[in-house]
């Protein structure tokens, strides 16, 4: 009679032992299950209390495969909570292939504070580094009416620079915009402020000249919204006019980037695949990117 009652209770037993030992264990396909030691967390669950910031890559890649870099703000790797529920991190990548200038990025979540910001590969090698950058809060890429800071890295044909975008330099103008032509390539650039009558230049006048390497600075006041004759400025290649990029000095409507971009750099990089497949450029701007203004 002993055995007899003694088999349930040890069938029981291991029954308990078999369902601790199948007890889930949640853990994530990719990341971790705890934050990563020295580094920063993204939050995106307090928008109003966090601001973002745009990096803008210039980076010559191979087309396949897509290479992952991440985002380091004053050398602590940015992650983000990948699930609220179970606590799983993972880093903020960009995942980028080819010439990566026709698109920038943002990243949101970010405490207010002054960063400087960088992106590195894989395996952790710097791919450029901004200087101190003013992040503020309540500011995020679908505020209306706001520029977002951010930072532009130029890293190819052995040519390595950065430059930041900062809206707290502006000035208090909003009928003009500062705009920096920045030329990396290797004879001088042109800029023109022209007419442009039924699509084309007209009555081009000289602002000014841009050696290799150098800097050009100009305020340019735009206009209202226009499809009609309206000024721009044309920015082209001393040796060839045919090689050259139009901003165009009229407000648009915001559906492309956003509408209140005072603050501005065109970058001169030469001749380079244009954006979706469309003509070579050889500029591209910080606000617009290979669009030729606000649309």
């Amino acid at each position: 009679m002993t055995r007899t009652r003694a088999l349930p209770l040890l069938l029981s037993a291991t029954v308990f032992l078999a369902a601790a030992a199948c007890e889930t264990q949640k853990k994530p396909i990719r990341g971790f299950d705890k934050q990563p030691p020295g580094s920063i967390v993204l939050d995106n669950q307090a928008p109003g209390a966090t601001g973002s910031v745009m990096v803008w890559p210039m980076f010559d890649l191979p087309l396949e495969p897509f290479q992952l870099f991440r985002l380091r703000l004053s050398g602590q790797d940015a992650v983000t909570i990948t699930s609220q529920e179970d606590g799983f991190y993972d880093y903020a990548y960009l995942y980028l292939q080819g010439w990566t200038a026709a698109r920038n990025s943002w990243f949101t979540g970010v405490r207010p504070d002054t960063y400087v910001v960088e992106i590195v590969d894989g395996s952790g090698q710097s791919w450029g580094q901004s200087a101190p950058l003013t992040v503020y809060a309540g500011i995020n890429p679908y505020t209306p009416g706001v520029q977002l800071p951010g930072a532009i890295f130029a890293n190819f044909d052995g040519k390595v620079a950065s430059w930041n975008i900062d809206p707290l330099l502006q000035d208090a103008d909003t009928a003009t915009d500062e705009i920096t032509v920045t030329n990396m390539v290797d004879e001088d650039v042109l800029v023109e402020r022209c007419l442009i009558a039924s699509g084309s230049p007209t009555s081009c006048t000289p602002v000014g000249t841009a050696s290799p390497g150098a800097d050009l600075h100009t305020v340019e006041t735009v206009a209202g919204l226009s499809t009609d004759d309206h000024q721009a400025l044309r920015i082209r290649l001393a040796s060839d006019a045919s090689q050259a990029y139009q901003r165009d000095l009229y407000e648009g409507s915001g559906n492309f980037g956003p509408p209140n971009c005072q603050v501005e750099r065109i970058i001169v990089h030469g001749k380079r695949p244009g954006d979706l497949g469309t003509s070579p450029a050889i500029a591209m701007s910080s606000c617009y990117g290979y669009q030729s203004g606000p649309q």
